[in-house]
């Protein structure tokens, strides 16, 4: 007990609040992730978000995104700040359980052989949250582990995106479903 007393007392900021990782009741089904300006390549993901018997999309499902820049960095001087990311949103399904976020294809941690990714918390009453992260295939950082398993495993921690060319960038695909409680 002294010892993480000592810890709050010498450095508080192990306090600071984390985000939440429920959208606000009236949070968007279509956000844009980035600032204006933002370096990197575009990228535009879409899905819709299942119940359970992974064929009725959910309305008013709440979806947490958040990821590094394309440099690697969750803050502008910090690439290891995901308690606090800079770029992060948050999304309602709309009436059909669609979502889309517009953003930049995230770089992986500098020094590390970490694909680049987008963090996701989805979650909707009677339903269990499903926490996981996005790579994108052709990604070399993919380990053949995650690709087994995210192939193999609907429960996976890590799922692999196809992503398309488009005008401004790439296109990819997310759906989730979830299982109920």
């Amino acid at each position: 007990m002294k010892l993480l007393l000592a810890a709050v007392l010498l450095a508080p900021s192990l306090l600071a609040a984390q985000p939440s990782t429920v959208a606000p009741p009236d949070a968007p089904s279509r956000v844009v992730v980035v600032p204006q300006g933002e370096p990197g390549e575009r990228l535009v993901v879409s899905g819709v978000v299942f119940g359970a018997d992974g064929r009725t999309p959910m309305p008013g499902a709440s979806i947490y995104v958040y990821q590094t820049d394309a440099r690697g960095y969750y803050a502008r001087d910090d690439a290891r700040a995901s308690n606090n990311p800079r770029l992060r949103a948050y999304l309602r399904t709309d009436a059909q359980g669609r979502y889309e976020f517009q953003t930049v294809r995230p770089g992986s941690y500098p020094g590390t052989r970490n694909p680049g990714h987008v963090h996701y918390h989805v979650s909707a009453p009677g339903h269990r949250e499903r926490v996981f992260e996005i790579v994108f295939d052709g990604d070399e950082l993919i380990p053949e582990q995650w690709k087994r398993d995210a192939a193999t495993n609907p429960e996976s921690g890590v799922a692999i995106v196809r992503l398309e060319s488009a005008s401004t960038g790439s296109r990819g695909v997310q759906n989730v479903t979830l299982r109920a409680q």
